[in-house]
């Protein structure tokens, strides 16, 4: 907005000509703005998930067809190095079935009973009928042959008095619940369609909070593994708690991951976390500026995130540029996993100036292209810049941290790591809408936690739980 007052016909005609030469000068500047920001606005594009950090459930119907590939850009079938998921035959089957021929022969000979080779052999996975089965559980008593005294048997430490529900099937509701995202209702339901017994909504929470309280030390070995990791990811994203908004916080490392959950998103929920002011390896994250209050740990830059802002940035201005910094990114990375696959423990150091060297040259033309804007007279305040030469500033002045992966082969590309966590914690939110309490929240945080690192370490989740609700 313009910081000129409207003059009156009365303070016009009082002006001297140098004054009104001035006014009009003054008028001149305003208009320039406008036109400007005017520029800006119709030049807009709108952010989705490929050029932007937004999530692909906000493109709507807005989104459009997948990029068609070029031919030769990726290679038909399997990813190199992915384990495959083929059945193999199995040296015992649980059951095997036998398929004799009957009846007579064309001759007229008949079938049955004659001496029989083996064929071909076929196997068929099934699952088994879903049943319930009870177990009643009878105390016995003996008397001491000595002194008279009676001693009677020990219940199991899940079997509470009257009828109570088993530690599998406790661990089967409470996994689909905060493993799987189903509604409480929608799994009461399914455990009565499948095992002819119906739990409540109550009686599956309470199971939650308790499968929470006992899983609190292997919490905090999460928490304690990724202090000591050399690599960790993070990441934050927001999270409704009793109507309002909170900070669903994420560590991970290649082997555990730790959420956490916080009215804020900054250092103030950091600190409350415990992990960032004690890390000493390399943090891997966005530009979100309370990373950086960290100077204990070092730092690497998200590049899946300077990859969507680029496609924005090219976008948004047709420019070249953009293109040519997407491409030498990608080029980096993919001369980092040639030279791994080749057996080697780091690029040549020409091949790291030269792309270093062709990196500066395109921020460089960047600039000149979207050029810093410089102050101006009597305006106060940071000056607002262009989208594109904010993020090249981000690459110019952060150029170690955006190619720490080129020379410290530990640090990865992205933070896909982080990110990859945070995503069940929405779907789980899409289900619920929101937590109505924050102990809810943070007991989501445990049992989520616990189930990734699981995950991560080849452990089935629903094991877990199963061994906790059995005392073990």
């Amino acid at each position: 907005m313009s910081d000129l007052k409207r003059p009156s016909q009365a303070e016009l005609d009082r002006m001297s000509s140098a004054e009104k030469d001035a006014l009009i000068l003054s008028l001149f500047d305003v208009l320039d703005r406008h036109e400007q920001r005017l520029k800006e606005l119709e030049g807009k594009v709108d952010k989705n998930s490929r050029n932007s950090s937004k999530p692909p459930s906000s493109d709507g119907l807005k989104k459009g067809p997948a990029q068609p590939r070029r031919p030769g850009e990726k290679p038909v079938g399997g990813v190199l190095g992915h384990a495959g998921a083929t059945r193999e035959m199995v040296d015992h089957p649980d059951r095997i079935e036998e398929l004799r021929p009957h009846g007579r022969c064309t001759c007229g000979a008949s079938l049955d009973g004659l001496a029989a080779r083996l064929g071909e052999r076929r196997r068929q996975i099934e699952i088994p009928q879903p049943k319930a089965i009870v177990t009643e559980f009878r105390r016995l008593w003996v008397a001491c042959p000595a002194c008279g005294l009676e001693h009677g048997g020990e219940f199991p430490a899940d079997v509470t008095p009257h009828v109570s529900f088993g530690p599998r099937l406790k661990a089967y509701a409470v996994g689909l619940v905060q493993g799987h995202f189903v509604a409480l209702e929608r799994t009461c339901e399914i455990i009565a369609d499948q095992y002819g017994v119906q739990p409540s909504d109550g009686a599956v929470q309470n199971w939650i909070v308790k499968a929470g309280q006992l899983l609190a030390t292997d919490y905090a070995a999460s928490r304690q593994s990724i202090l000591k990791a050399e690599v960790a990811h993070f990441d934050e994203s927001g999270m409704r708690v009793n109507g309002k908004l909170h900070w669903l916080h994420v560590a991970a490392s290649s082997a555990s991951v730790y959420y956490t959950v916080h009215a804020k998103r900054g250092q103030e929920a950091m600190d409350a976390a415990g992990l960032l002011p004690e890390f000493r390896g390399h943090a891997v994250h966005d530009h979100w500026k309370s990373y950086w209050a960290y100077t204990q740990c070092s730092h690497s830059l998200c590049n899946a995130h300077h990859l969507r802002e680029l496609r924005y940035c090219e976008e948004l201005t047709g420019h070249f540029w953009p293109i040519a910094l997407r491409h030498l990114l990608i080029e980096g990375k993919e001369a980092v996993a040639e030279a791994r696959a080749a057996g080697k423990t780091a690029l040549e150091p020409a091949q790291v100036e030269t792309l270093l060297a062709r990196y500066d040259e395109q921020v460089e033309n960047g600039l000149a292209a979207c050029p810093i804007r410089p102050p101006e007279p009597g305006r106060k305040g940071r000056v607002k810049q262009h989208e594109a030469t904010n993020l090249l500033l981000r690459l110019r002045d952060y150029k170690d941290h955006v190619w720490q992966f080129l020379t410290d082969w530990r640090v990865p590309f992205d933070n896909n790591l982080a990110e990859r966590a945070v995503r069940p914690a929405k779907v789980k939110l899409k289900v619920i809408g929101g937590f109505r309490a924050v102990g809810g929240s943070e007991t989501f945080c445990i049992l989520r936690s616990v189930w990734e690192t699981n995950k991560l370490n080849a452990i089935n989740p629903f094991e877990t739980l199963r061994l906790v609700f059995e005392g073990r």
